[in-house]
């Protein structure tokens, strides 16, 4: 699934047990883990789930 290239936008994905939250247009995604946020700086903007969810498998 292609992201939307808006500002507004966000994508939340399970990686290994794991939940994720990207905003669109960002290189940056956080772990959802119900305490302070653990932040992952991505090598470059996703434009696919399936790219955001690739570069989260090689991180974790």
């Amino acid at each position: 699934m292609e992201l939307k290239q808006c500002e507004k936008c966000y994508t939340d994905v399970c990686v290994n047990g794991k939940w994720f939250h990207h905003d669109h247009l960002t290189t940056s995604a956080y772990m959802l883990n119900g305490g302070s946020p653990e932040m992952v700086e991505l090598e470059k903007m996703p434009t696919t789930e399936t790219e955001l969810i690739d570069m989260l498998t090689s991180t974790f």
